[in-house]
């Protein structure tokens, strides 16, 4: 097995994020004198700080709706320090909104960019990649659906200054696209006279394209109706709270109003999403930076769970980032495979692939249990990935090898011939082809099966060793899965090796996976797996977009 090698972008949770999940825990082994020894730890860390941040307060929320819900009769039973600290922690939010109304500021650009303390070369890849600009901290709207889970009441703004020096940046690094909002409402977003409908103006003097979505605050209507006088790239989300309201206005308007989520199946309903129990799908659509007055984050994509309740992972840029994802948004990142390493820019804005899987992949790798529910349409999942070293898609694409070769020869020689490529180019070329034809031998199919196999394998011994927390979490919401497999699988597999057995066309891989990854998560097949994963050492290869058996 290969060392690990320090990923530029890996990150440790914050402590609050780390006492969310050991409080998840307790209550899931029902250690309920533990829970309250950490909600008690939780509340201490708290009374540090008169005001908190964005991410600290959406995360003391989450803490809050974990006890409401698992402690639903806290007056009833003998949990006086978890009820202790609950009261105690519910009004220290409340004094923080209060204390964040009172002072409602509007963030300078220099001060925010003087916090986030990047260089130069992060700050260009900053602006080069960001995806999404929430203009406020705090949202009028406050859905408790909010994937986001924005939170109550508009506390900061950017100021006008400021948003448009965001925006010139991101043209000058020629990002031609952004979302302007995120746990907030764009038309919440104001400065002296200035509305969300002057920075549109100032977006059509700049080349980049934009959208806003917004539930349309009270109060707001005017704006709206500017926006729409503008023709301005903008959505109404229609809410159970709001659908009313929103037809009420389009009456009063010449044209209709753009709306999302406006059906029976897809109206967001008044109540909580997350009910840290169960795996659903991800409800973030894109890989990139967001940026916030509280700061700039990379997101990542995930499963919405108990690990991740926002469907993303958050990840703060520092002046340690020294890797910042390739942006990817709506249908372009259902393209990116998830379980391959990720694409980004280092310092020099130099393209290239990550070495490893980050956790936060590693982690949807283990809870993604190949059912149709959790991939929406246009992404791969895993199990999607295996089947196509199945011996039909072999065959298929054998069968297909003489238009294959004539699309990459229009790609790459069509134009200047073979002789005037670059060296790169040439390589690239022969790369493209030996990659297409090993995969419609049978022999290397199975063995870059073997080799994915074994990558993925190797990923989870080394996340299962240092997260015994998340390890815990993850095998509580996969329980009845593990149950299943374990019993459907355990009697089969004890004597032949894994390199027998998924490469047995009789049995499903995908299957024999999930035994082994929930093998290493309890310990009881890290034998065996260490040595297939010894004799089939793997690697990545970004431009055959293959794993390969690394013989160095």
């Amino acid at each position: 097995m290969a060392d690990k090698k320090k990923i530029p972008i890996q990150f440790n949770d914050s402590f609050l994020e780390e006492k969310r999940n050991e409080l998840l825990v307790a209550i899931y082994e029902n250690h309920h004198k533990t829970a309250g020894q950490i909600c008690h730890g939780i509340l201490r860390h708290t009374e540090t700080s008169s005001r908190f941040s964005e991410n600290t307060e959406k995360l003391l929320n989450q803490i809050q709706t974990i006890i409401r819900k698992f402690y639903p009769g806290l007056l009833k039973h003998s949990f006086h320090e978890i009820k202790t600290c609950h009261d105690r922690l519910k009004k220290r939010l409340v004094f923080s909104i209060k204390q964040s109304r009172k002072n409602i500021v509007h963030v300078d650009f220099h001060d925010w960019e003087t916090n986030l303390n990047l260089n130069r070369s992060q700050k260009n890849l900053l602006y080069k990649t960001a995806m999404t600009f929430q203009l406020t901290c705090g949202c009028s709207n406050f859905c408790i659906r909010c994937n986001e889970w924005a939170l109550p009441l508009v506390r900061s703004h950017f100021s006008y200054k400021a948003v448009l020096k965001i925006l010139n940046h991101m043209a000058n690094q020629q990002n031609d696209e952004i979302s302007l909002y995120g746990a907030s409402d764009p038309l919440d977003w104001e400065h002296g006279e200035k509305t969300i409908a002057d920075i549109v103006e100032h977006l059509e003097t700049i080349p980049i394209e934009y959208s806003i979505l917004t539930k349309v605050p009270k109060g707001k209507e005017p704006v709206l109706e500017i926006l729409l006088k503008n023709n301005s790239n903008l959505s109404v989300s229609i809410t159970s709270k709001n659908k009313t309201r929103i037809g009420e206005i389009e009456k009063n308007l010449t044209s209709p109003i753009s709306k999302q989520h406006d059906l029976d199946e897809l109206l967001i309903p008044a109540g909580f999403d997350e009910d840290f129990i169960s795996i659903k799908p991800s409800i973030t659509d894109g890989y990139g930076m967001e940026l916030t007055p509280d700061g700039a984050f990379i997101i990542i994509p995930t499963f919405t769970t108990a690990l991740h309740p926002f469907g993303h992972k958050k990840i703060r840029v520092t002046a340690g980032t020294r890797f910042f994802p390739v942006k990817k948004t709506g249908r372009n990142a259902l393209l990116v495979d998830y379980f391959k390493p990720l694409e980004g820019y280092d310092l020099n804005q130099t393209r290239h692939h990550l070495d490893h899987l980050l956790d936060v992949q590693i982690e949807s790798i283990i809870l993604d249990n190949g059912t149709d529910e959790l991939t929406p349409p246009g992404m791969r999942s895993l199990k999607e990935y295996l089947s196509i070293f199945e011996e039909k898609p072999r065959l298929q694409r054998k069968k297909m090898t003489p238009s294959v070769l004539k699309h990459l020869k229009q790609v790459f020689i069509s134009k200047t011939g073979f002789k005037h490529l670059s060296g790169k180019s040439k390589k690239l070329y022969f790369k493209k082809i030996n990659t297409h034809l090993k995969l419609c031998k049978k022999k290397g199919c199975l063995s870059a099966k073997l080799s994915a196999i074994s990558f993925f394998l190797d990923s989870i011994f080394y996340y299962a060793k240092k997260n015994p927390v998340k390890i815990k979490i993850i095998q509580f919401l996969l329980k009845d899965e593990i149950s299943q497999i374990f019993h459907s699988f355990s009697h089969k597999l004890s004597r032949r090796a894994p390199e027998d057995i998924l490469t047995d066309p009789a049995i499903d891989s995908f299957k024999i996976l999930r035994f082994y990854i929930f093998g290493l998560l309890d310990g009881s097949c890290n034998s065996i797996i260490l040595e297939f994963i010894k004799a089939f050492p793997s690697t990545y290869d970004p431009v055959g977009d293959i794993f390969y058996v690394n013989t160095e």
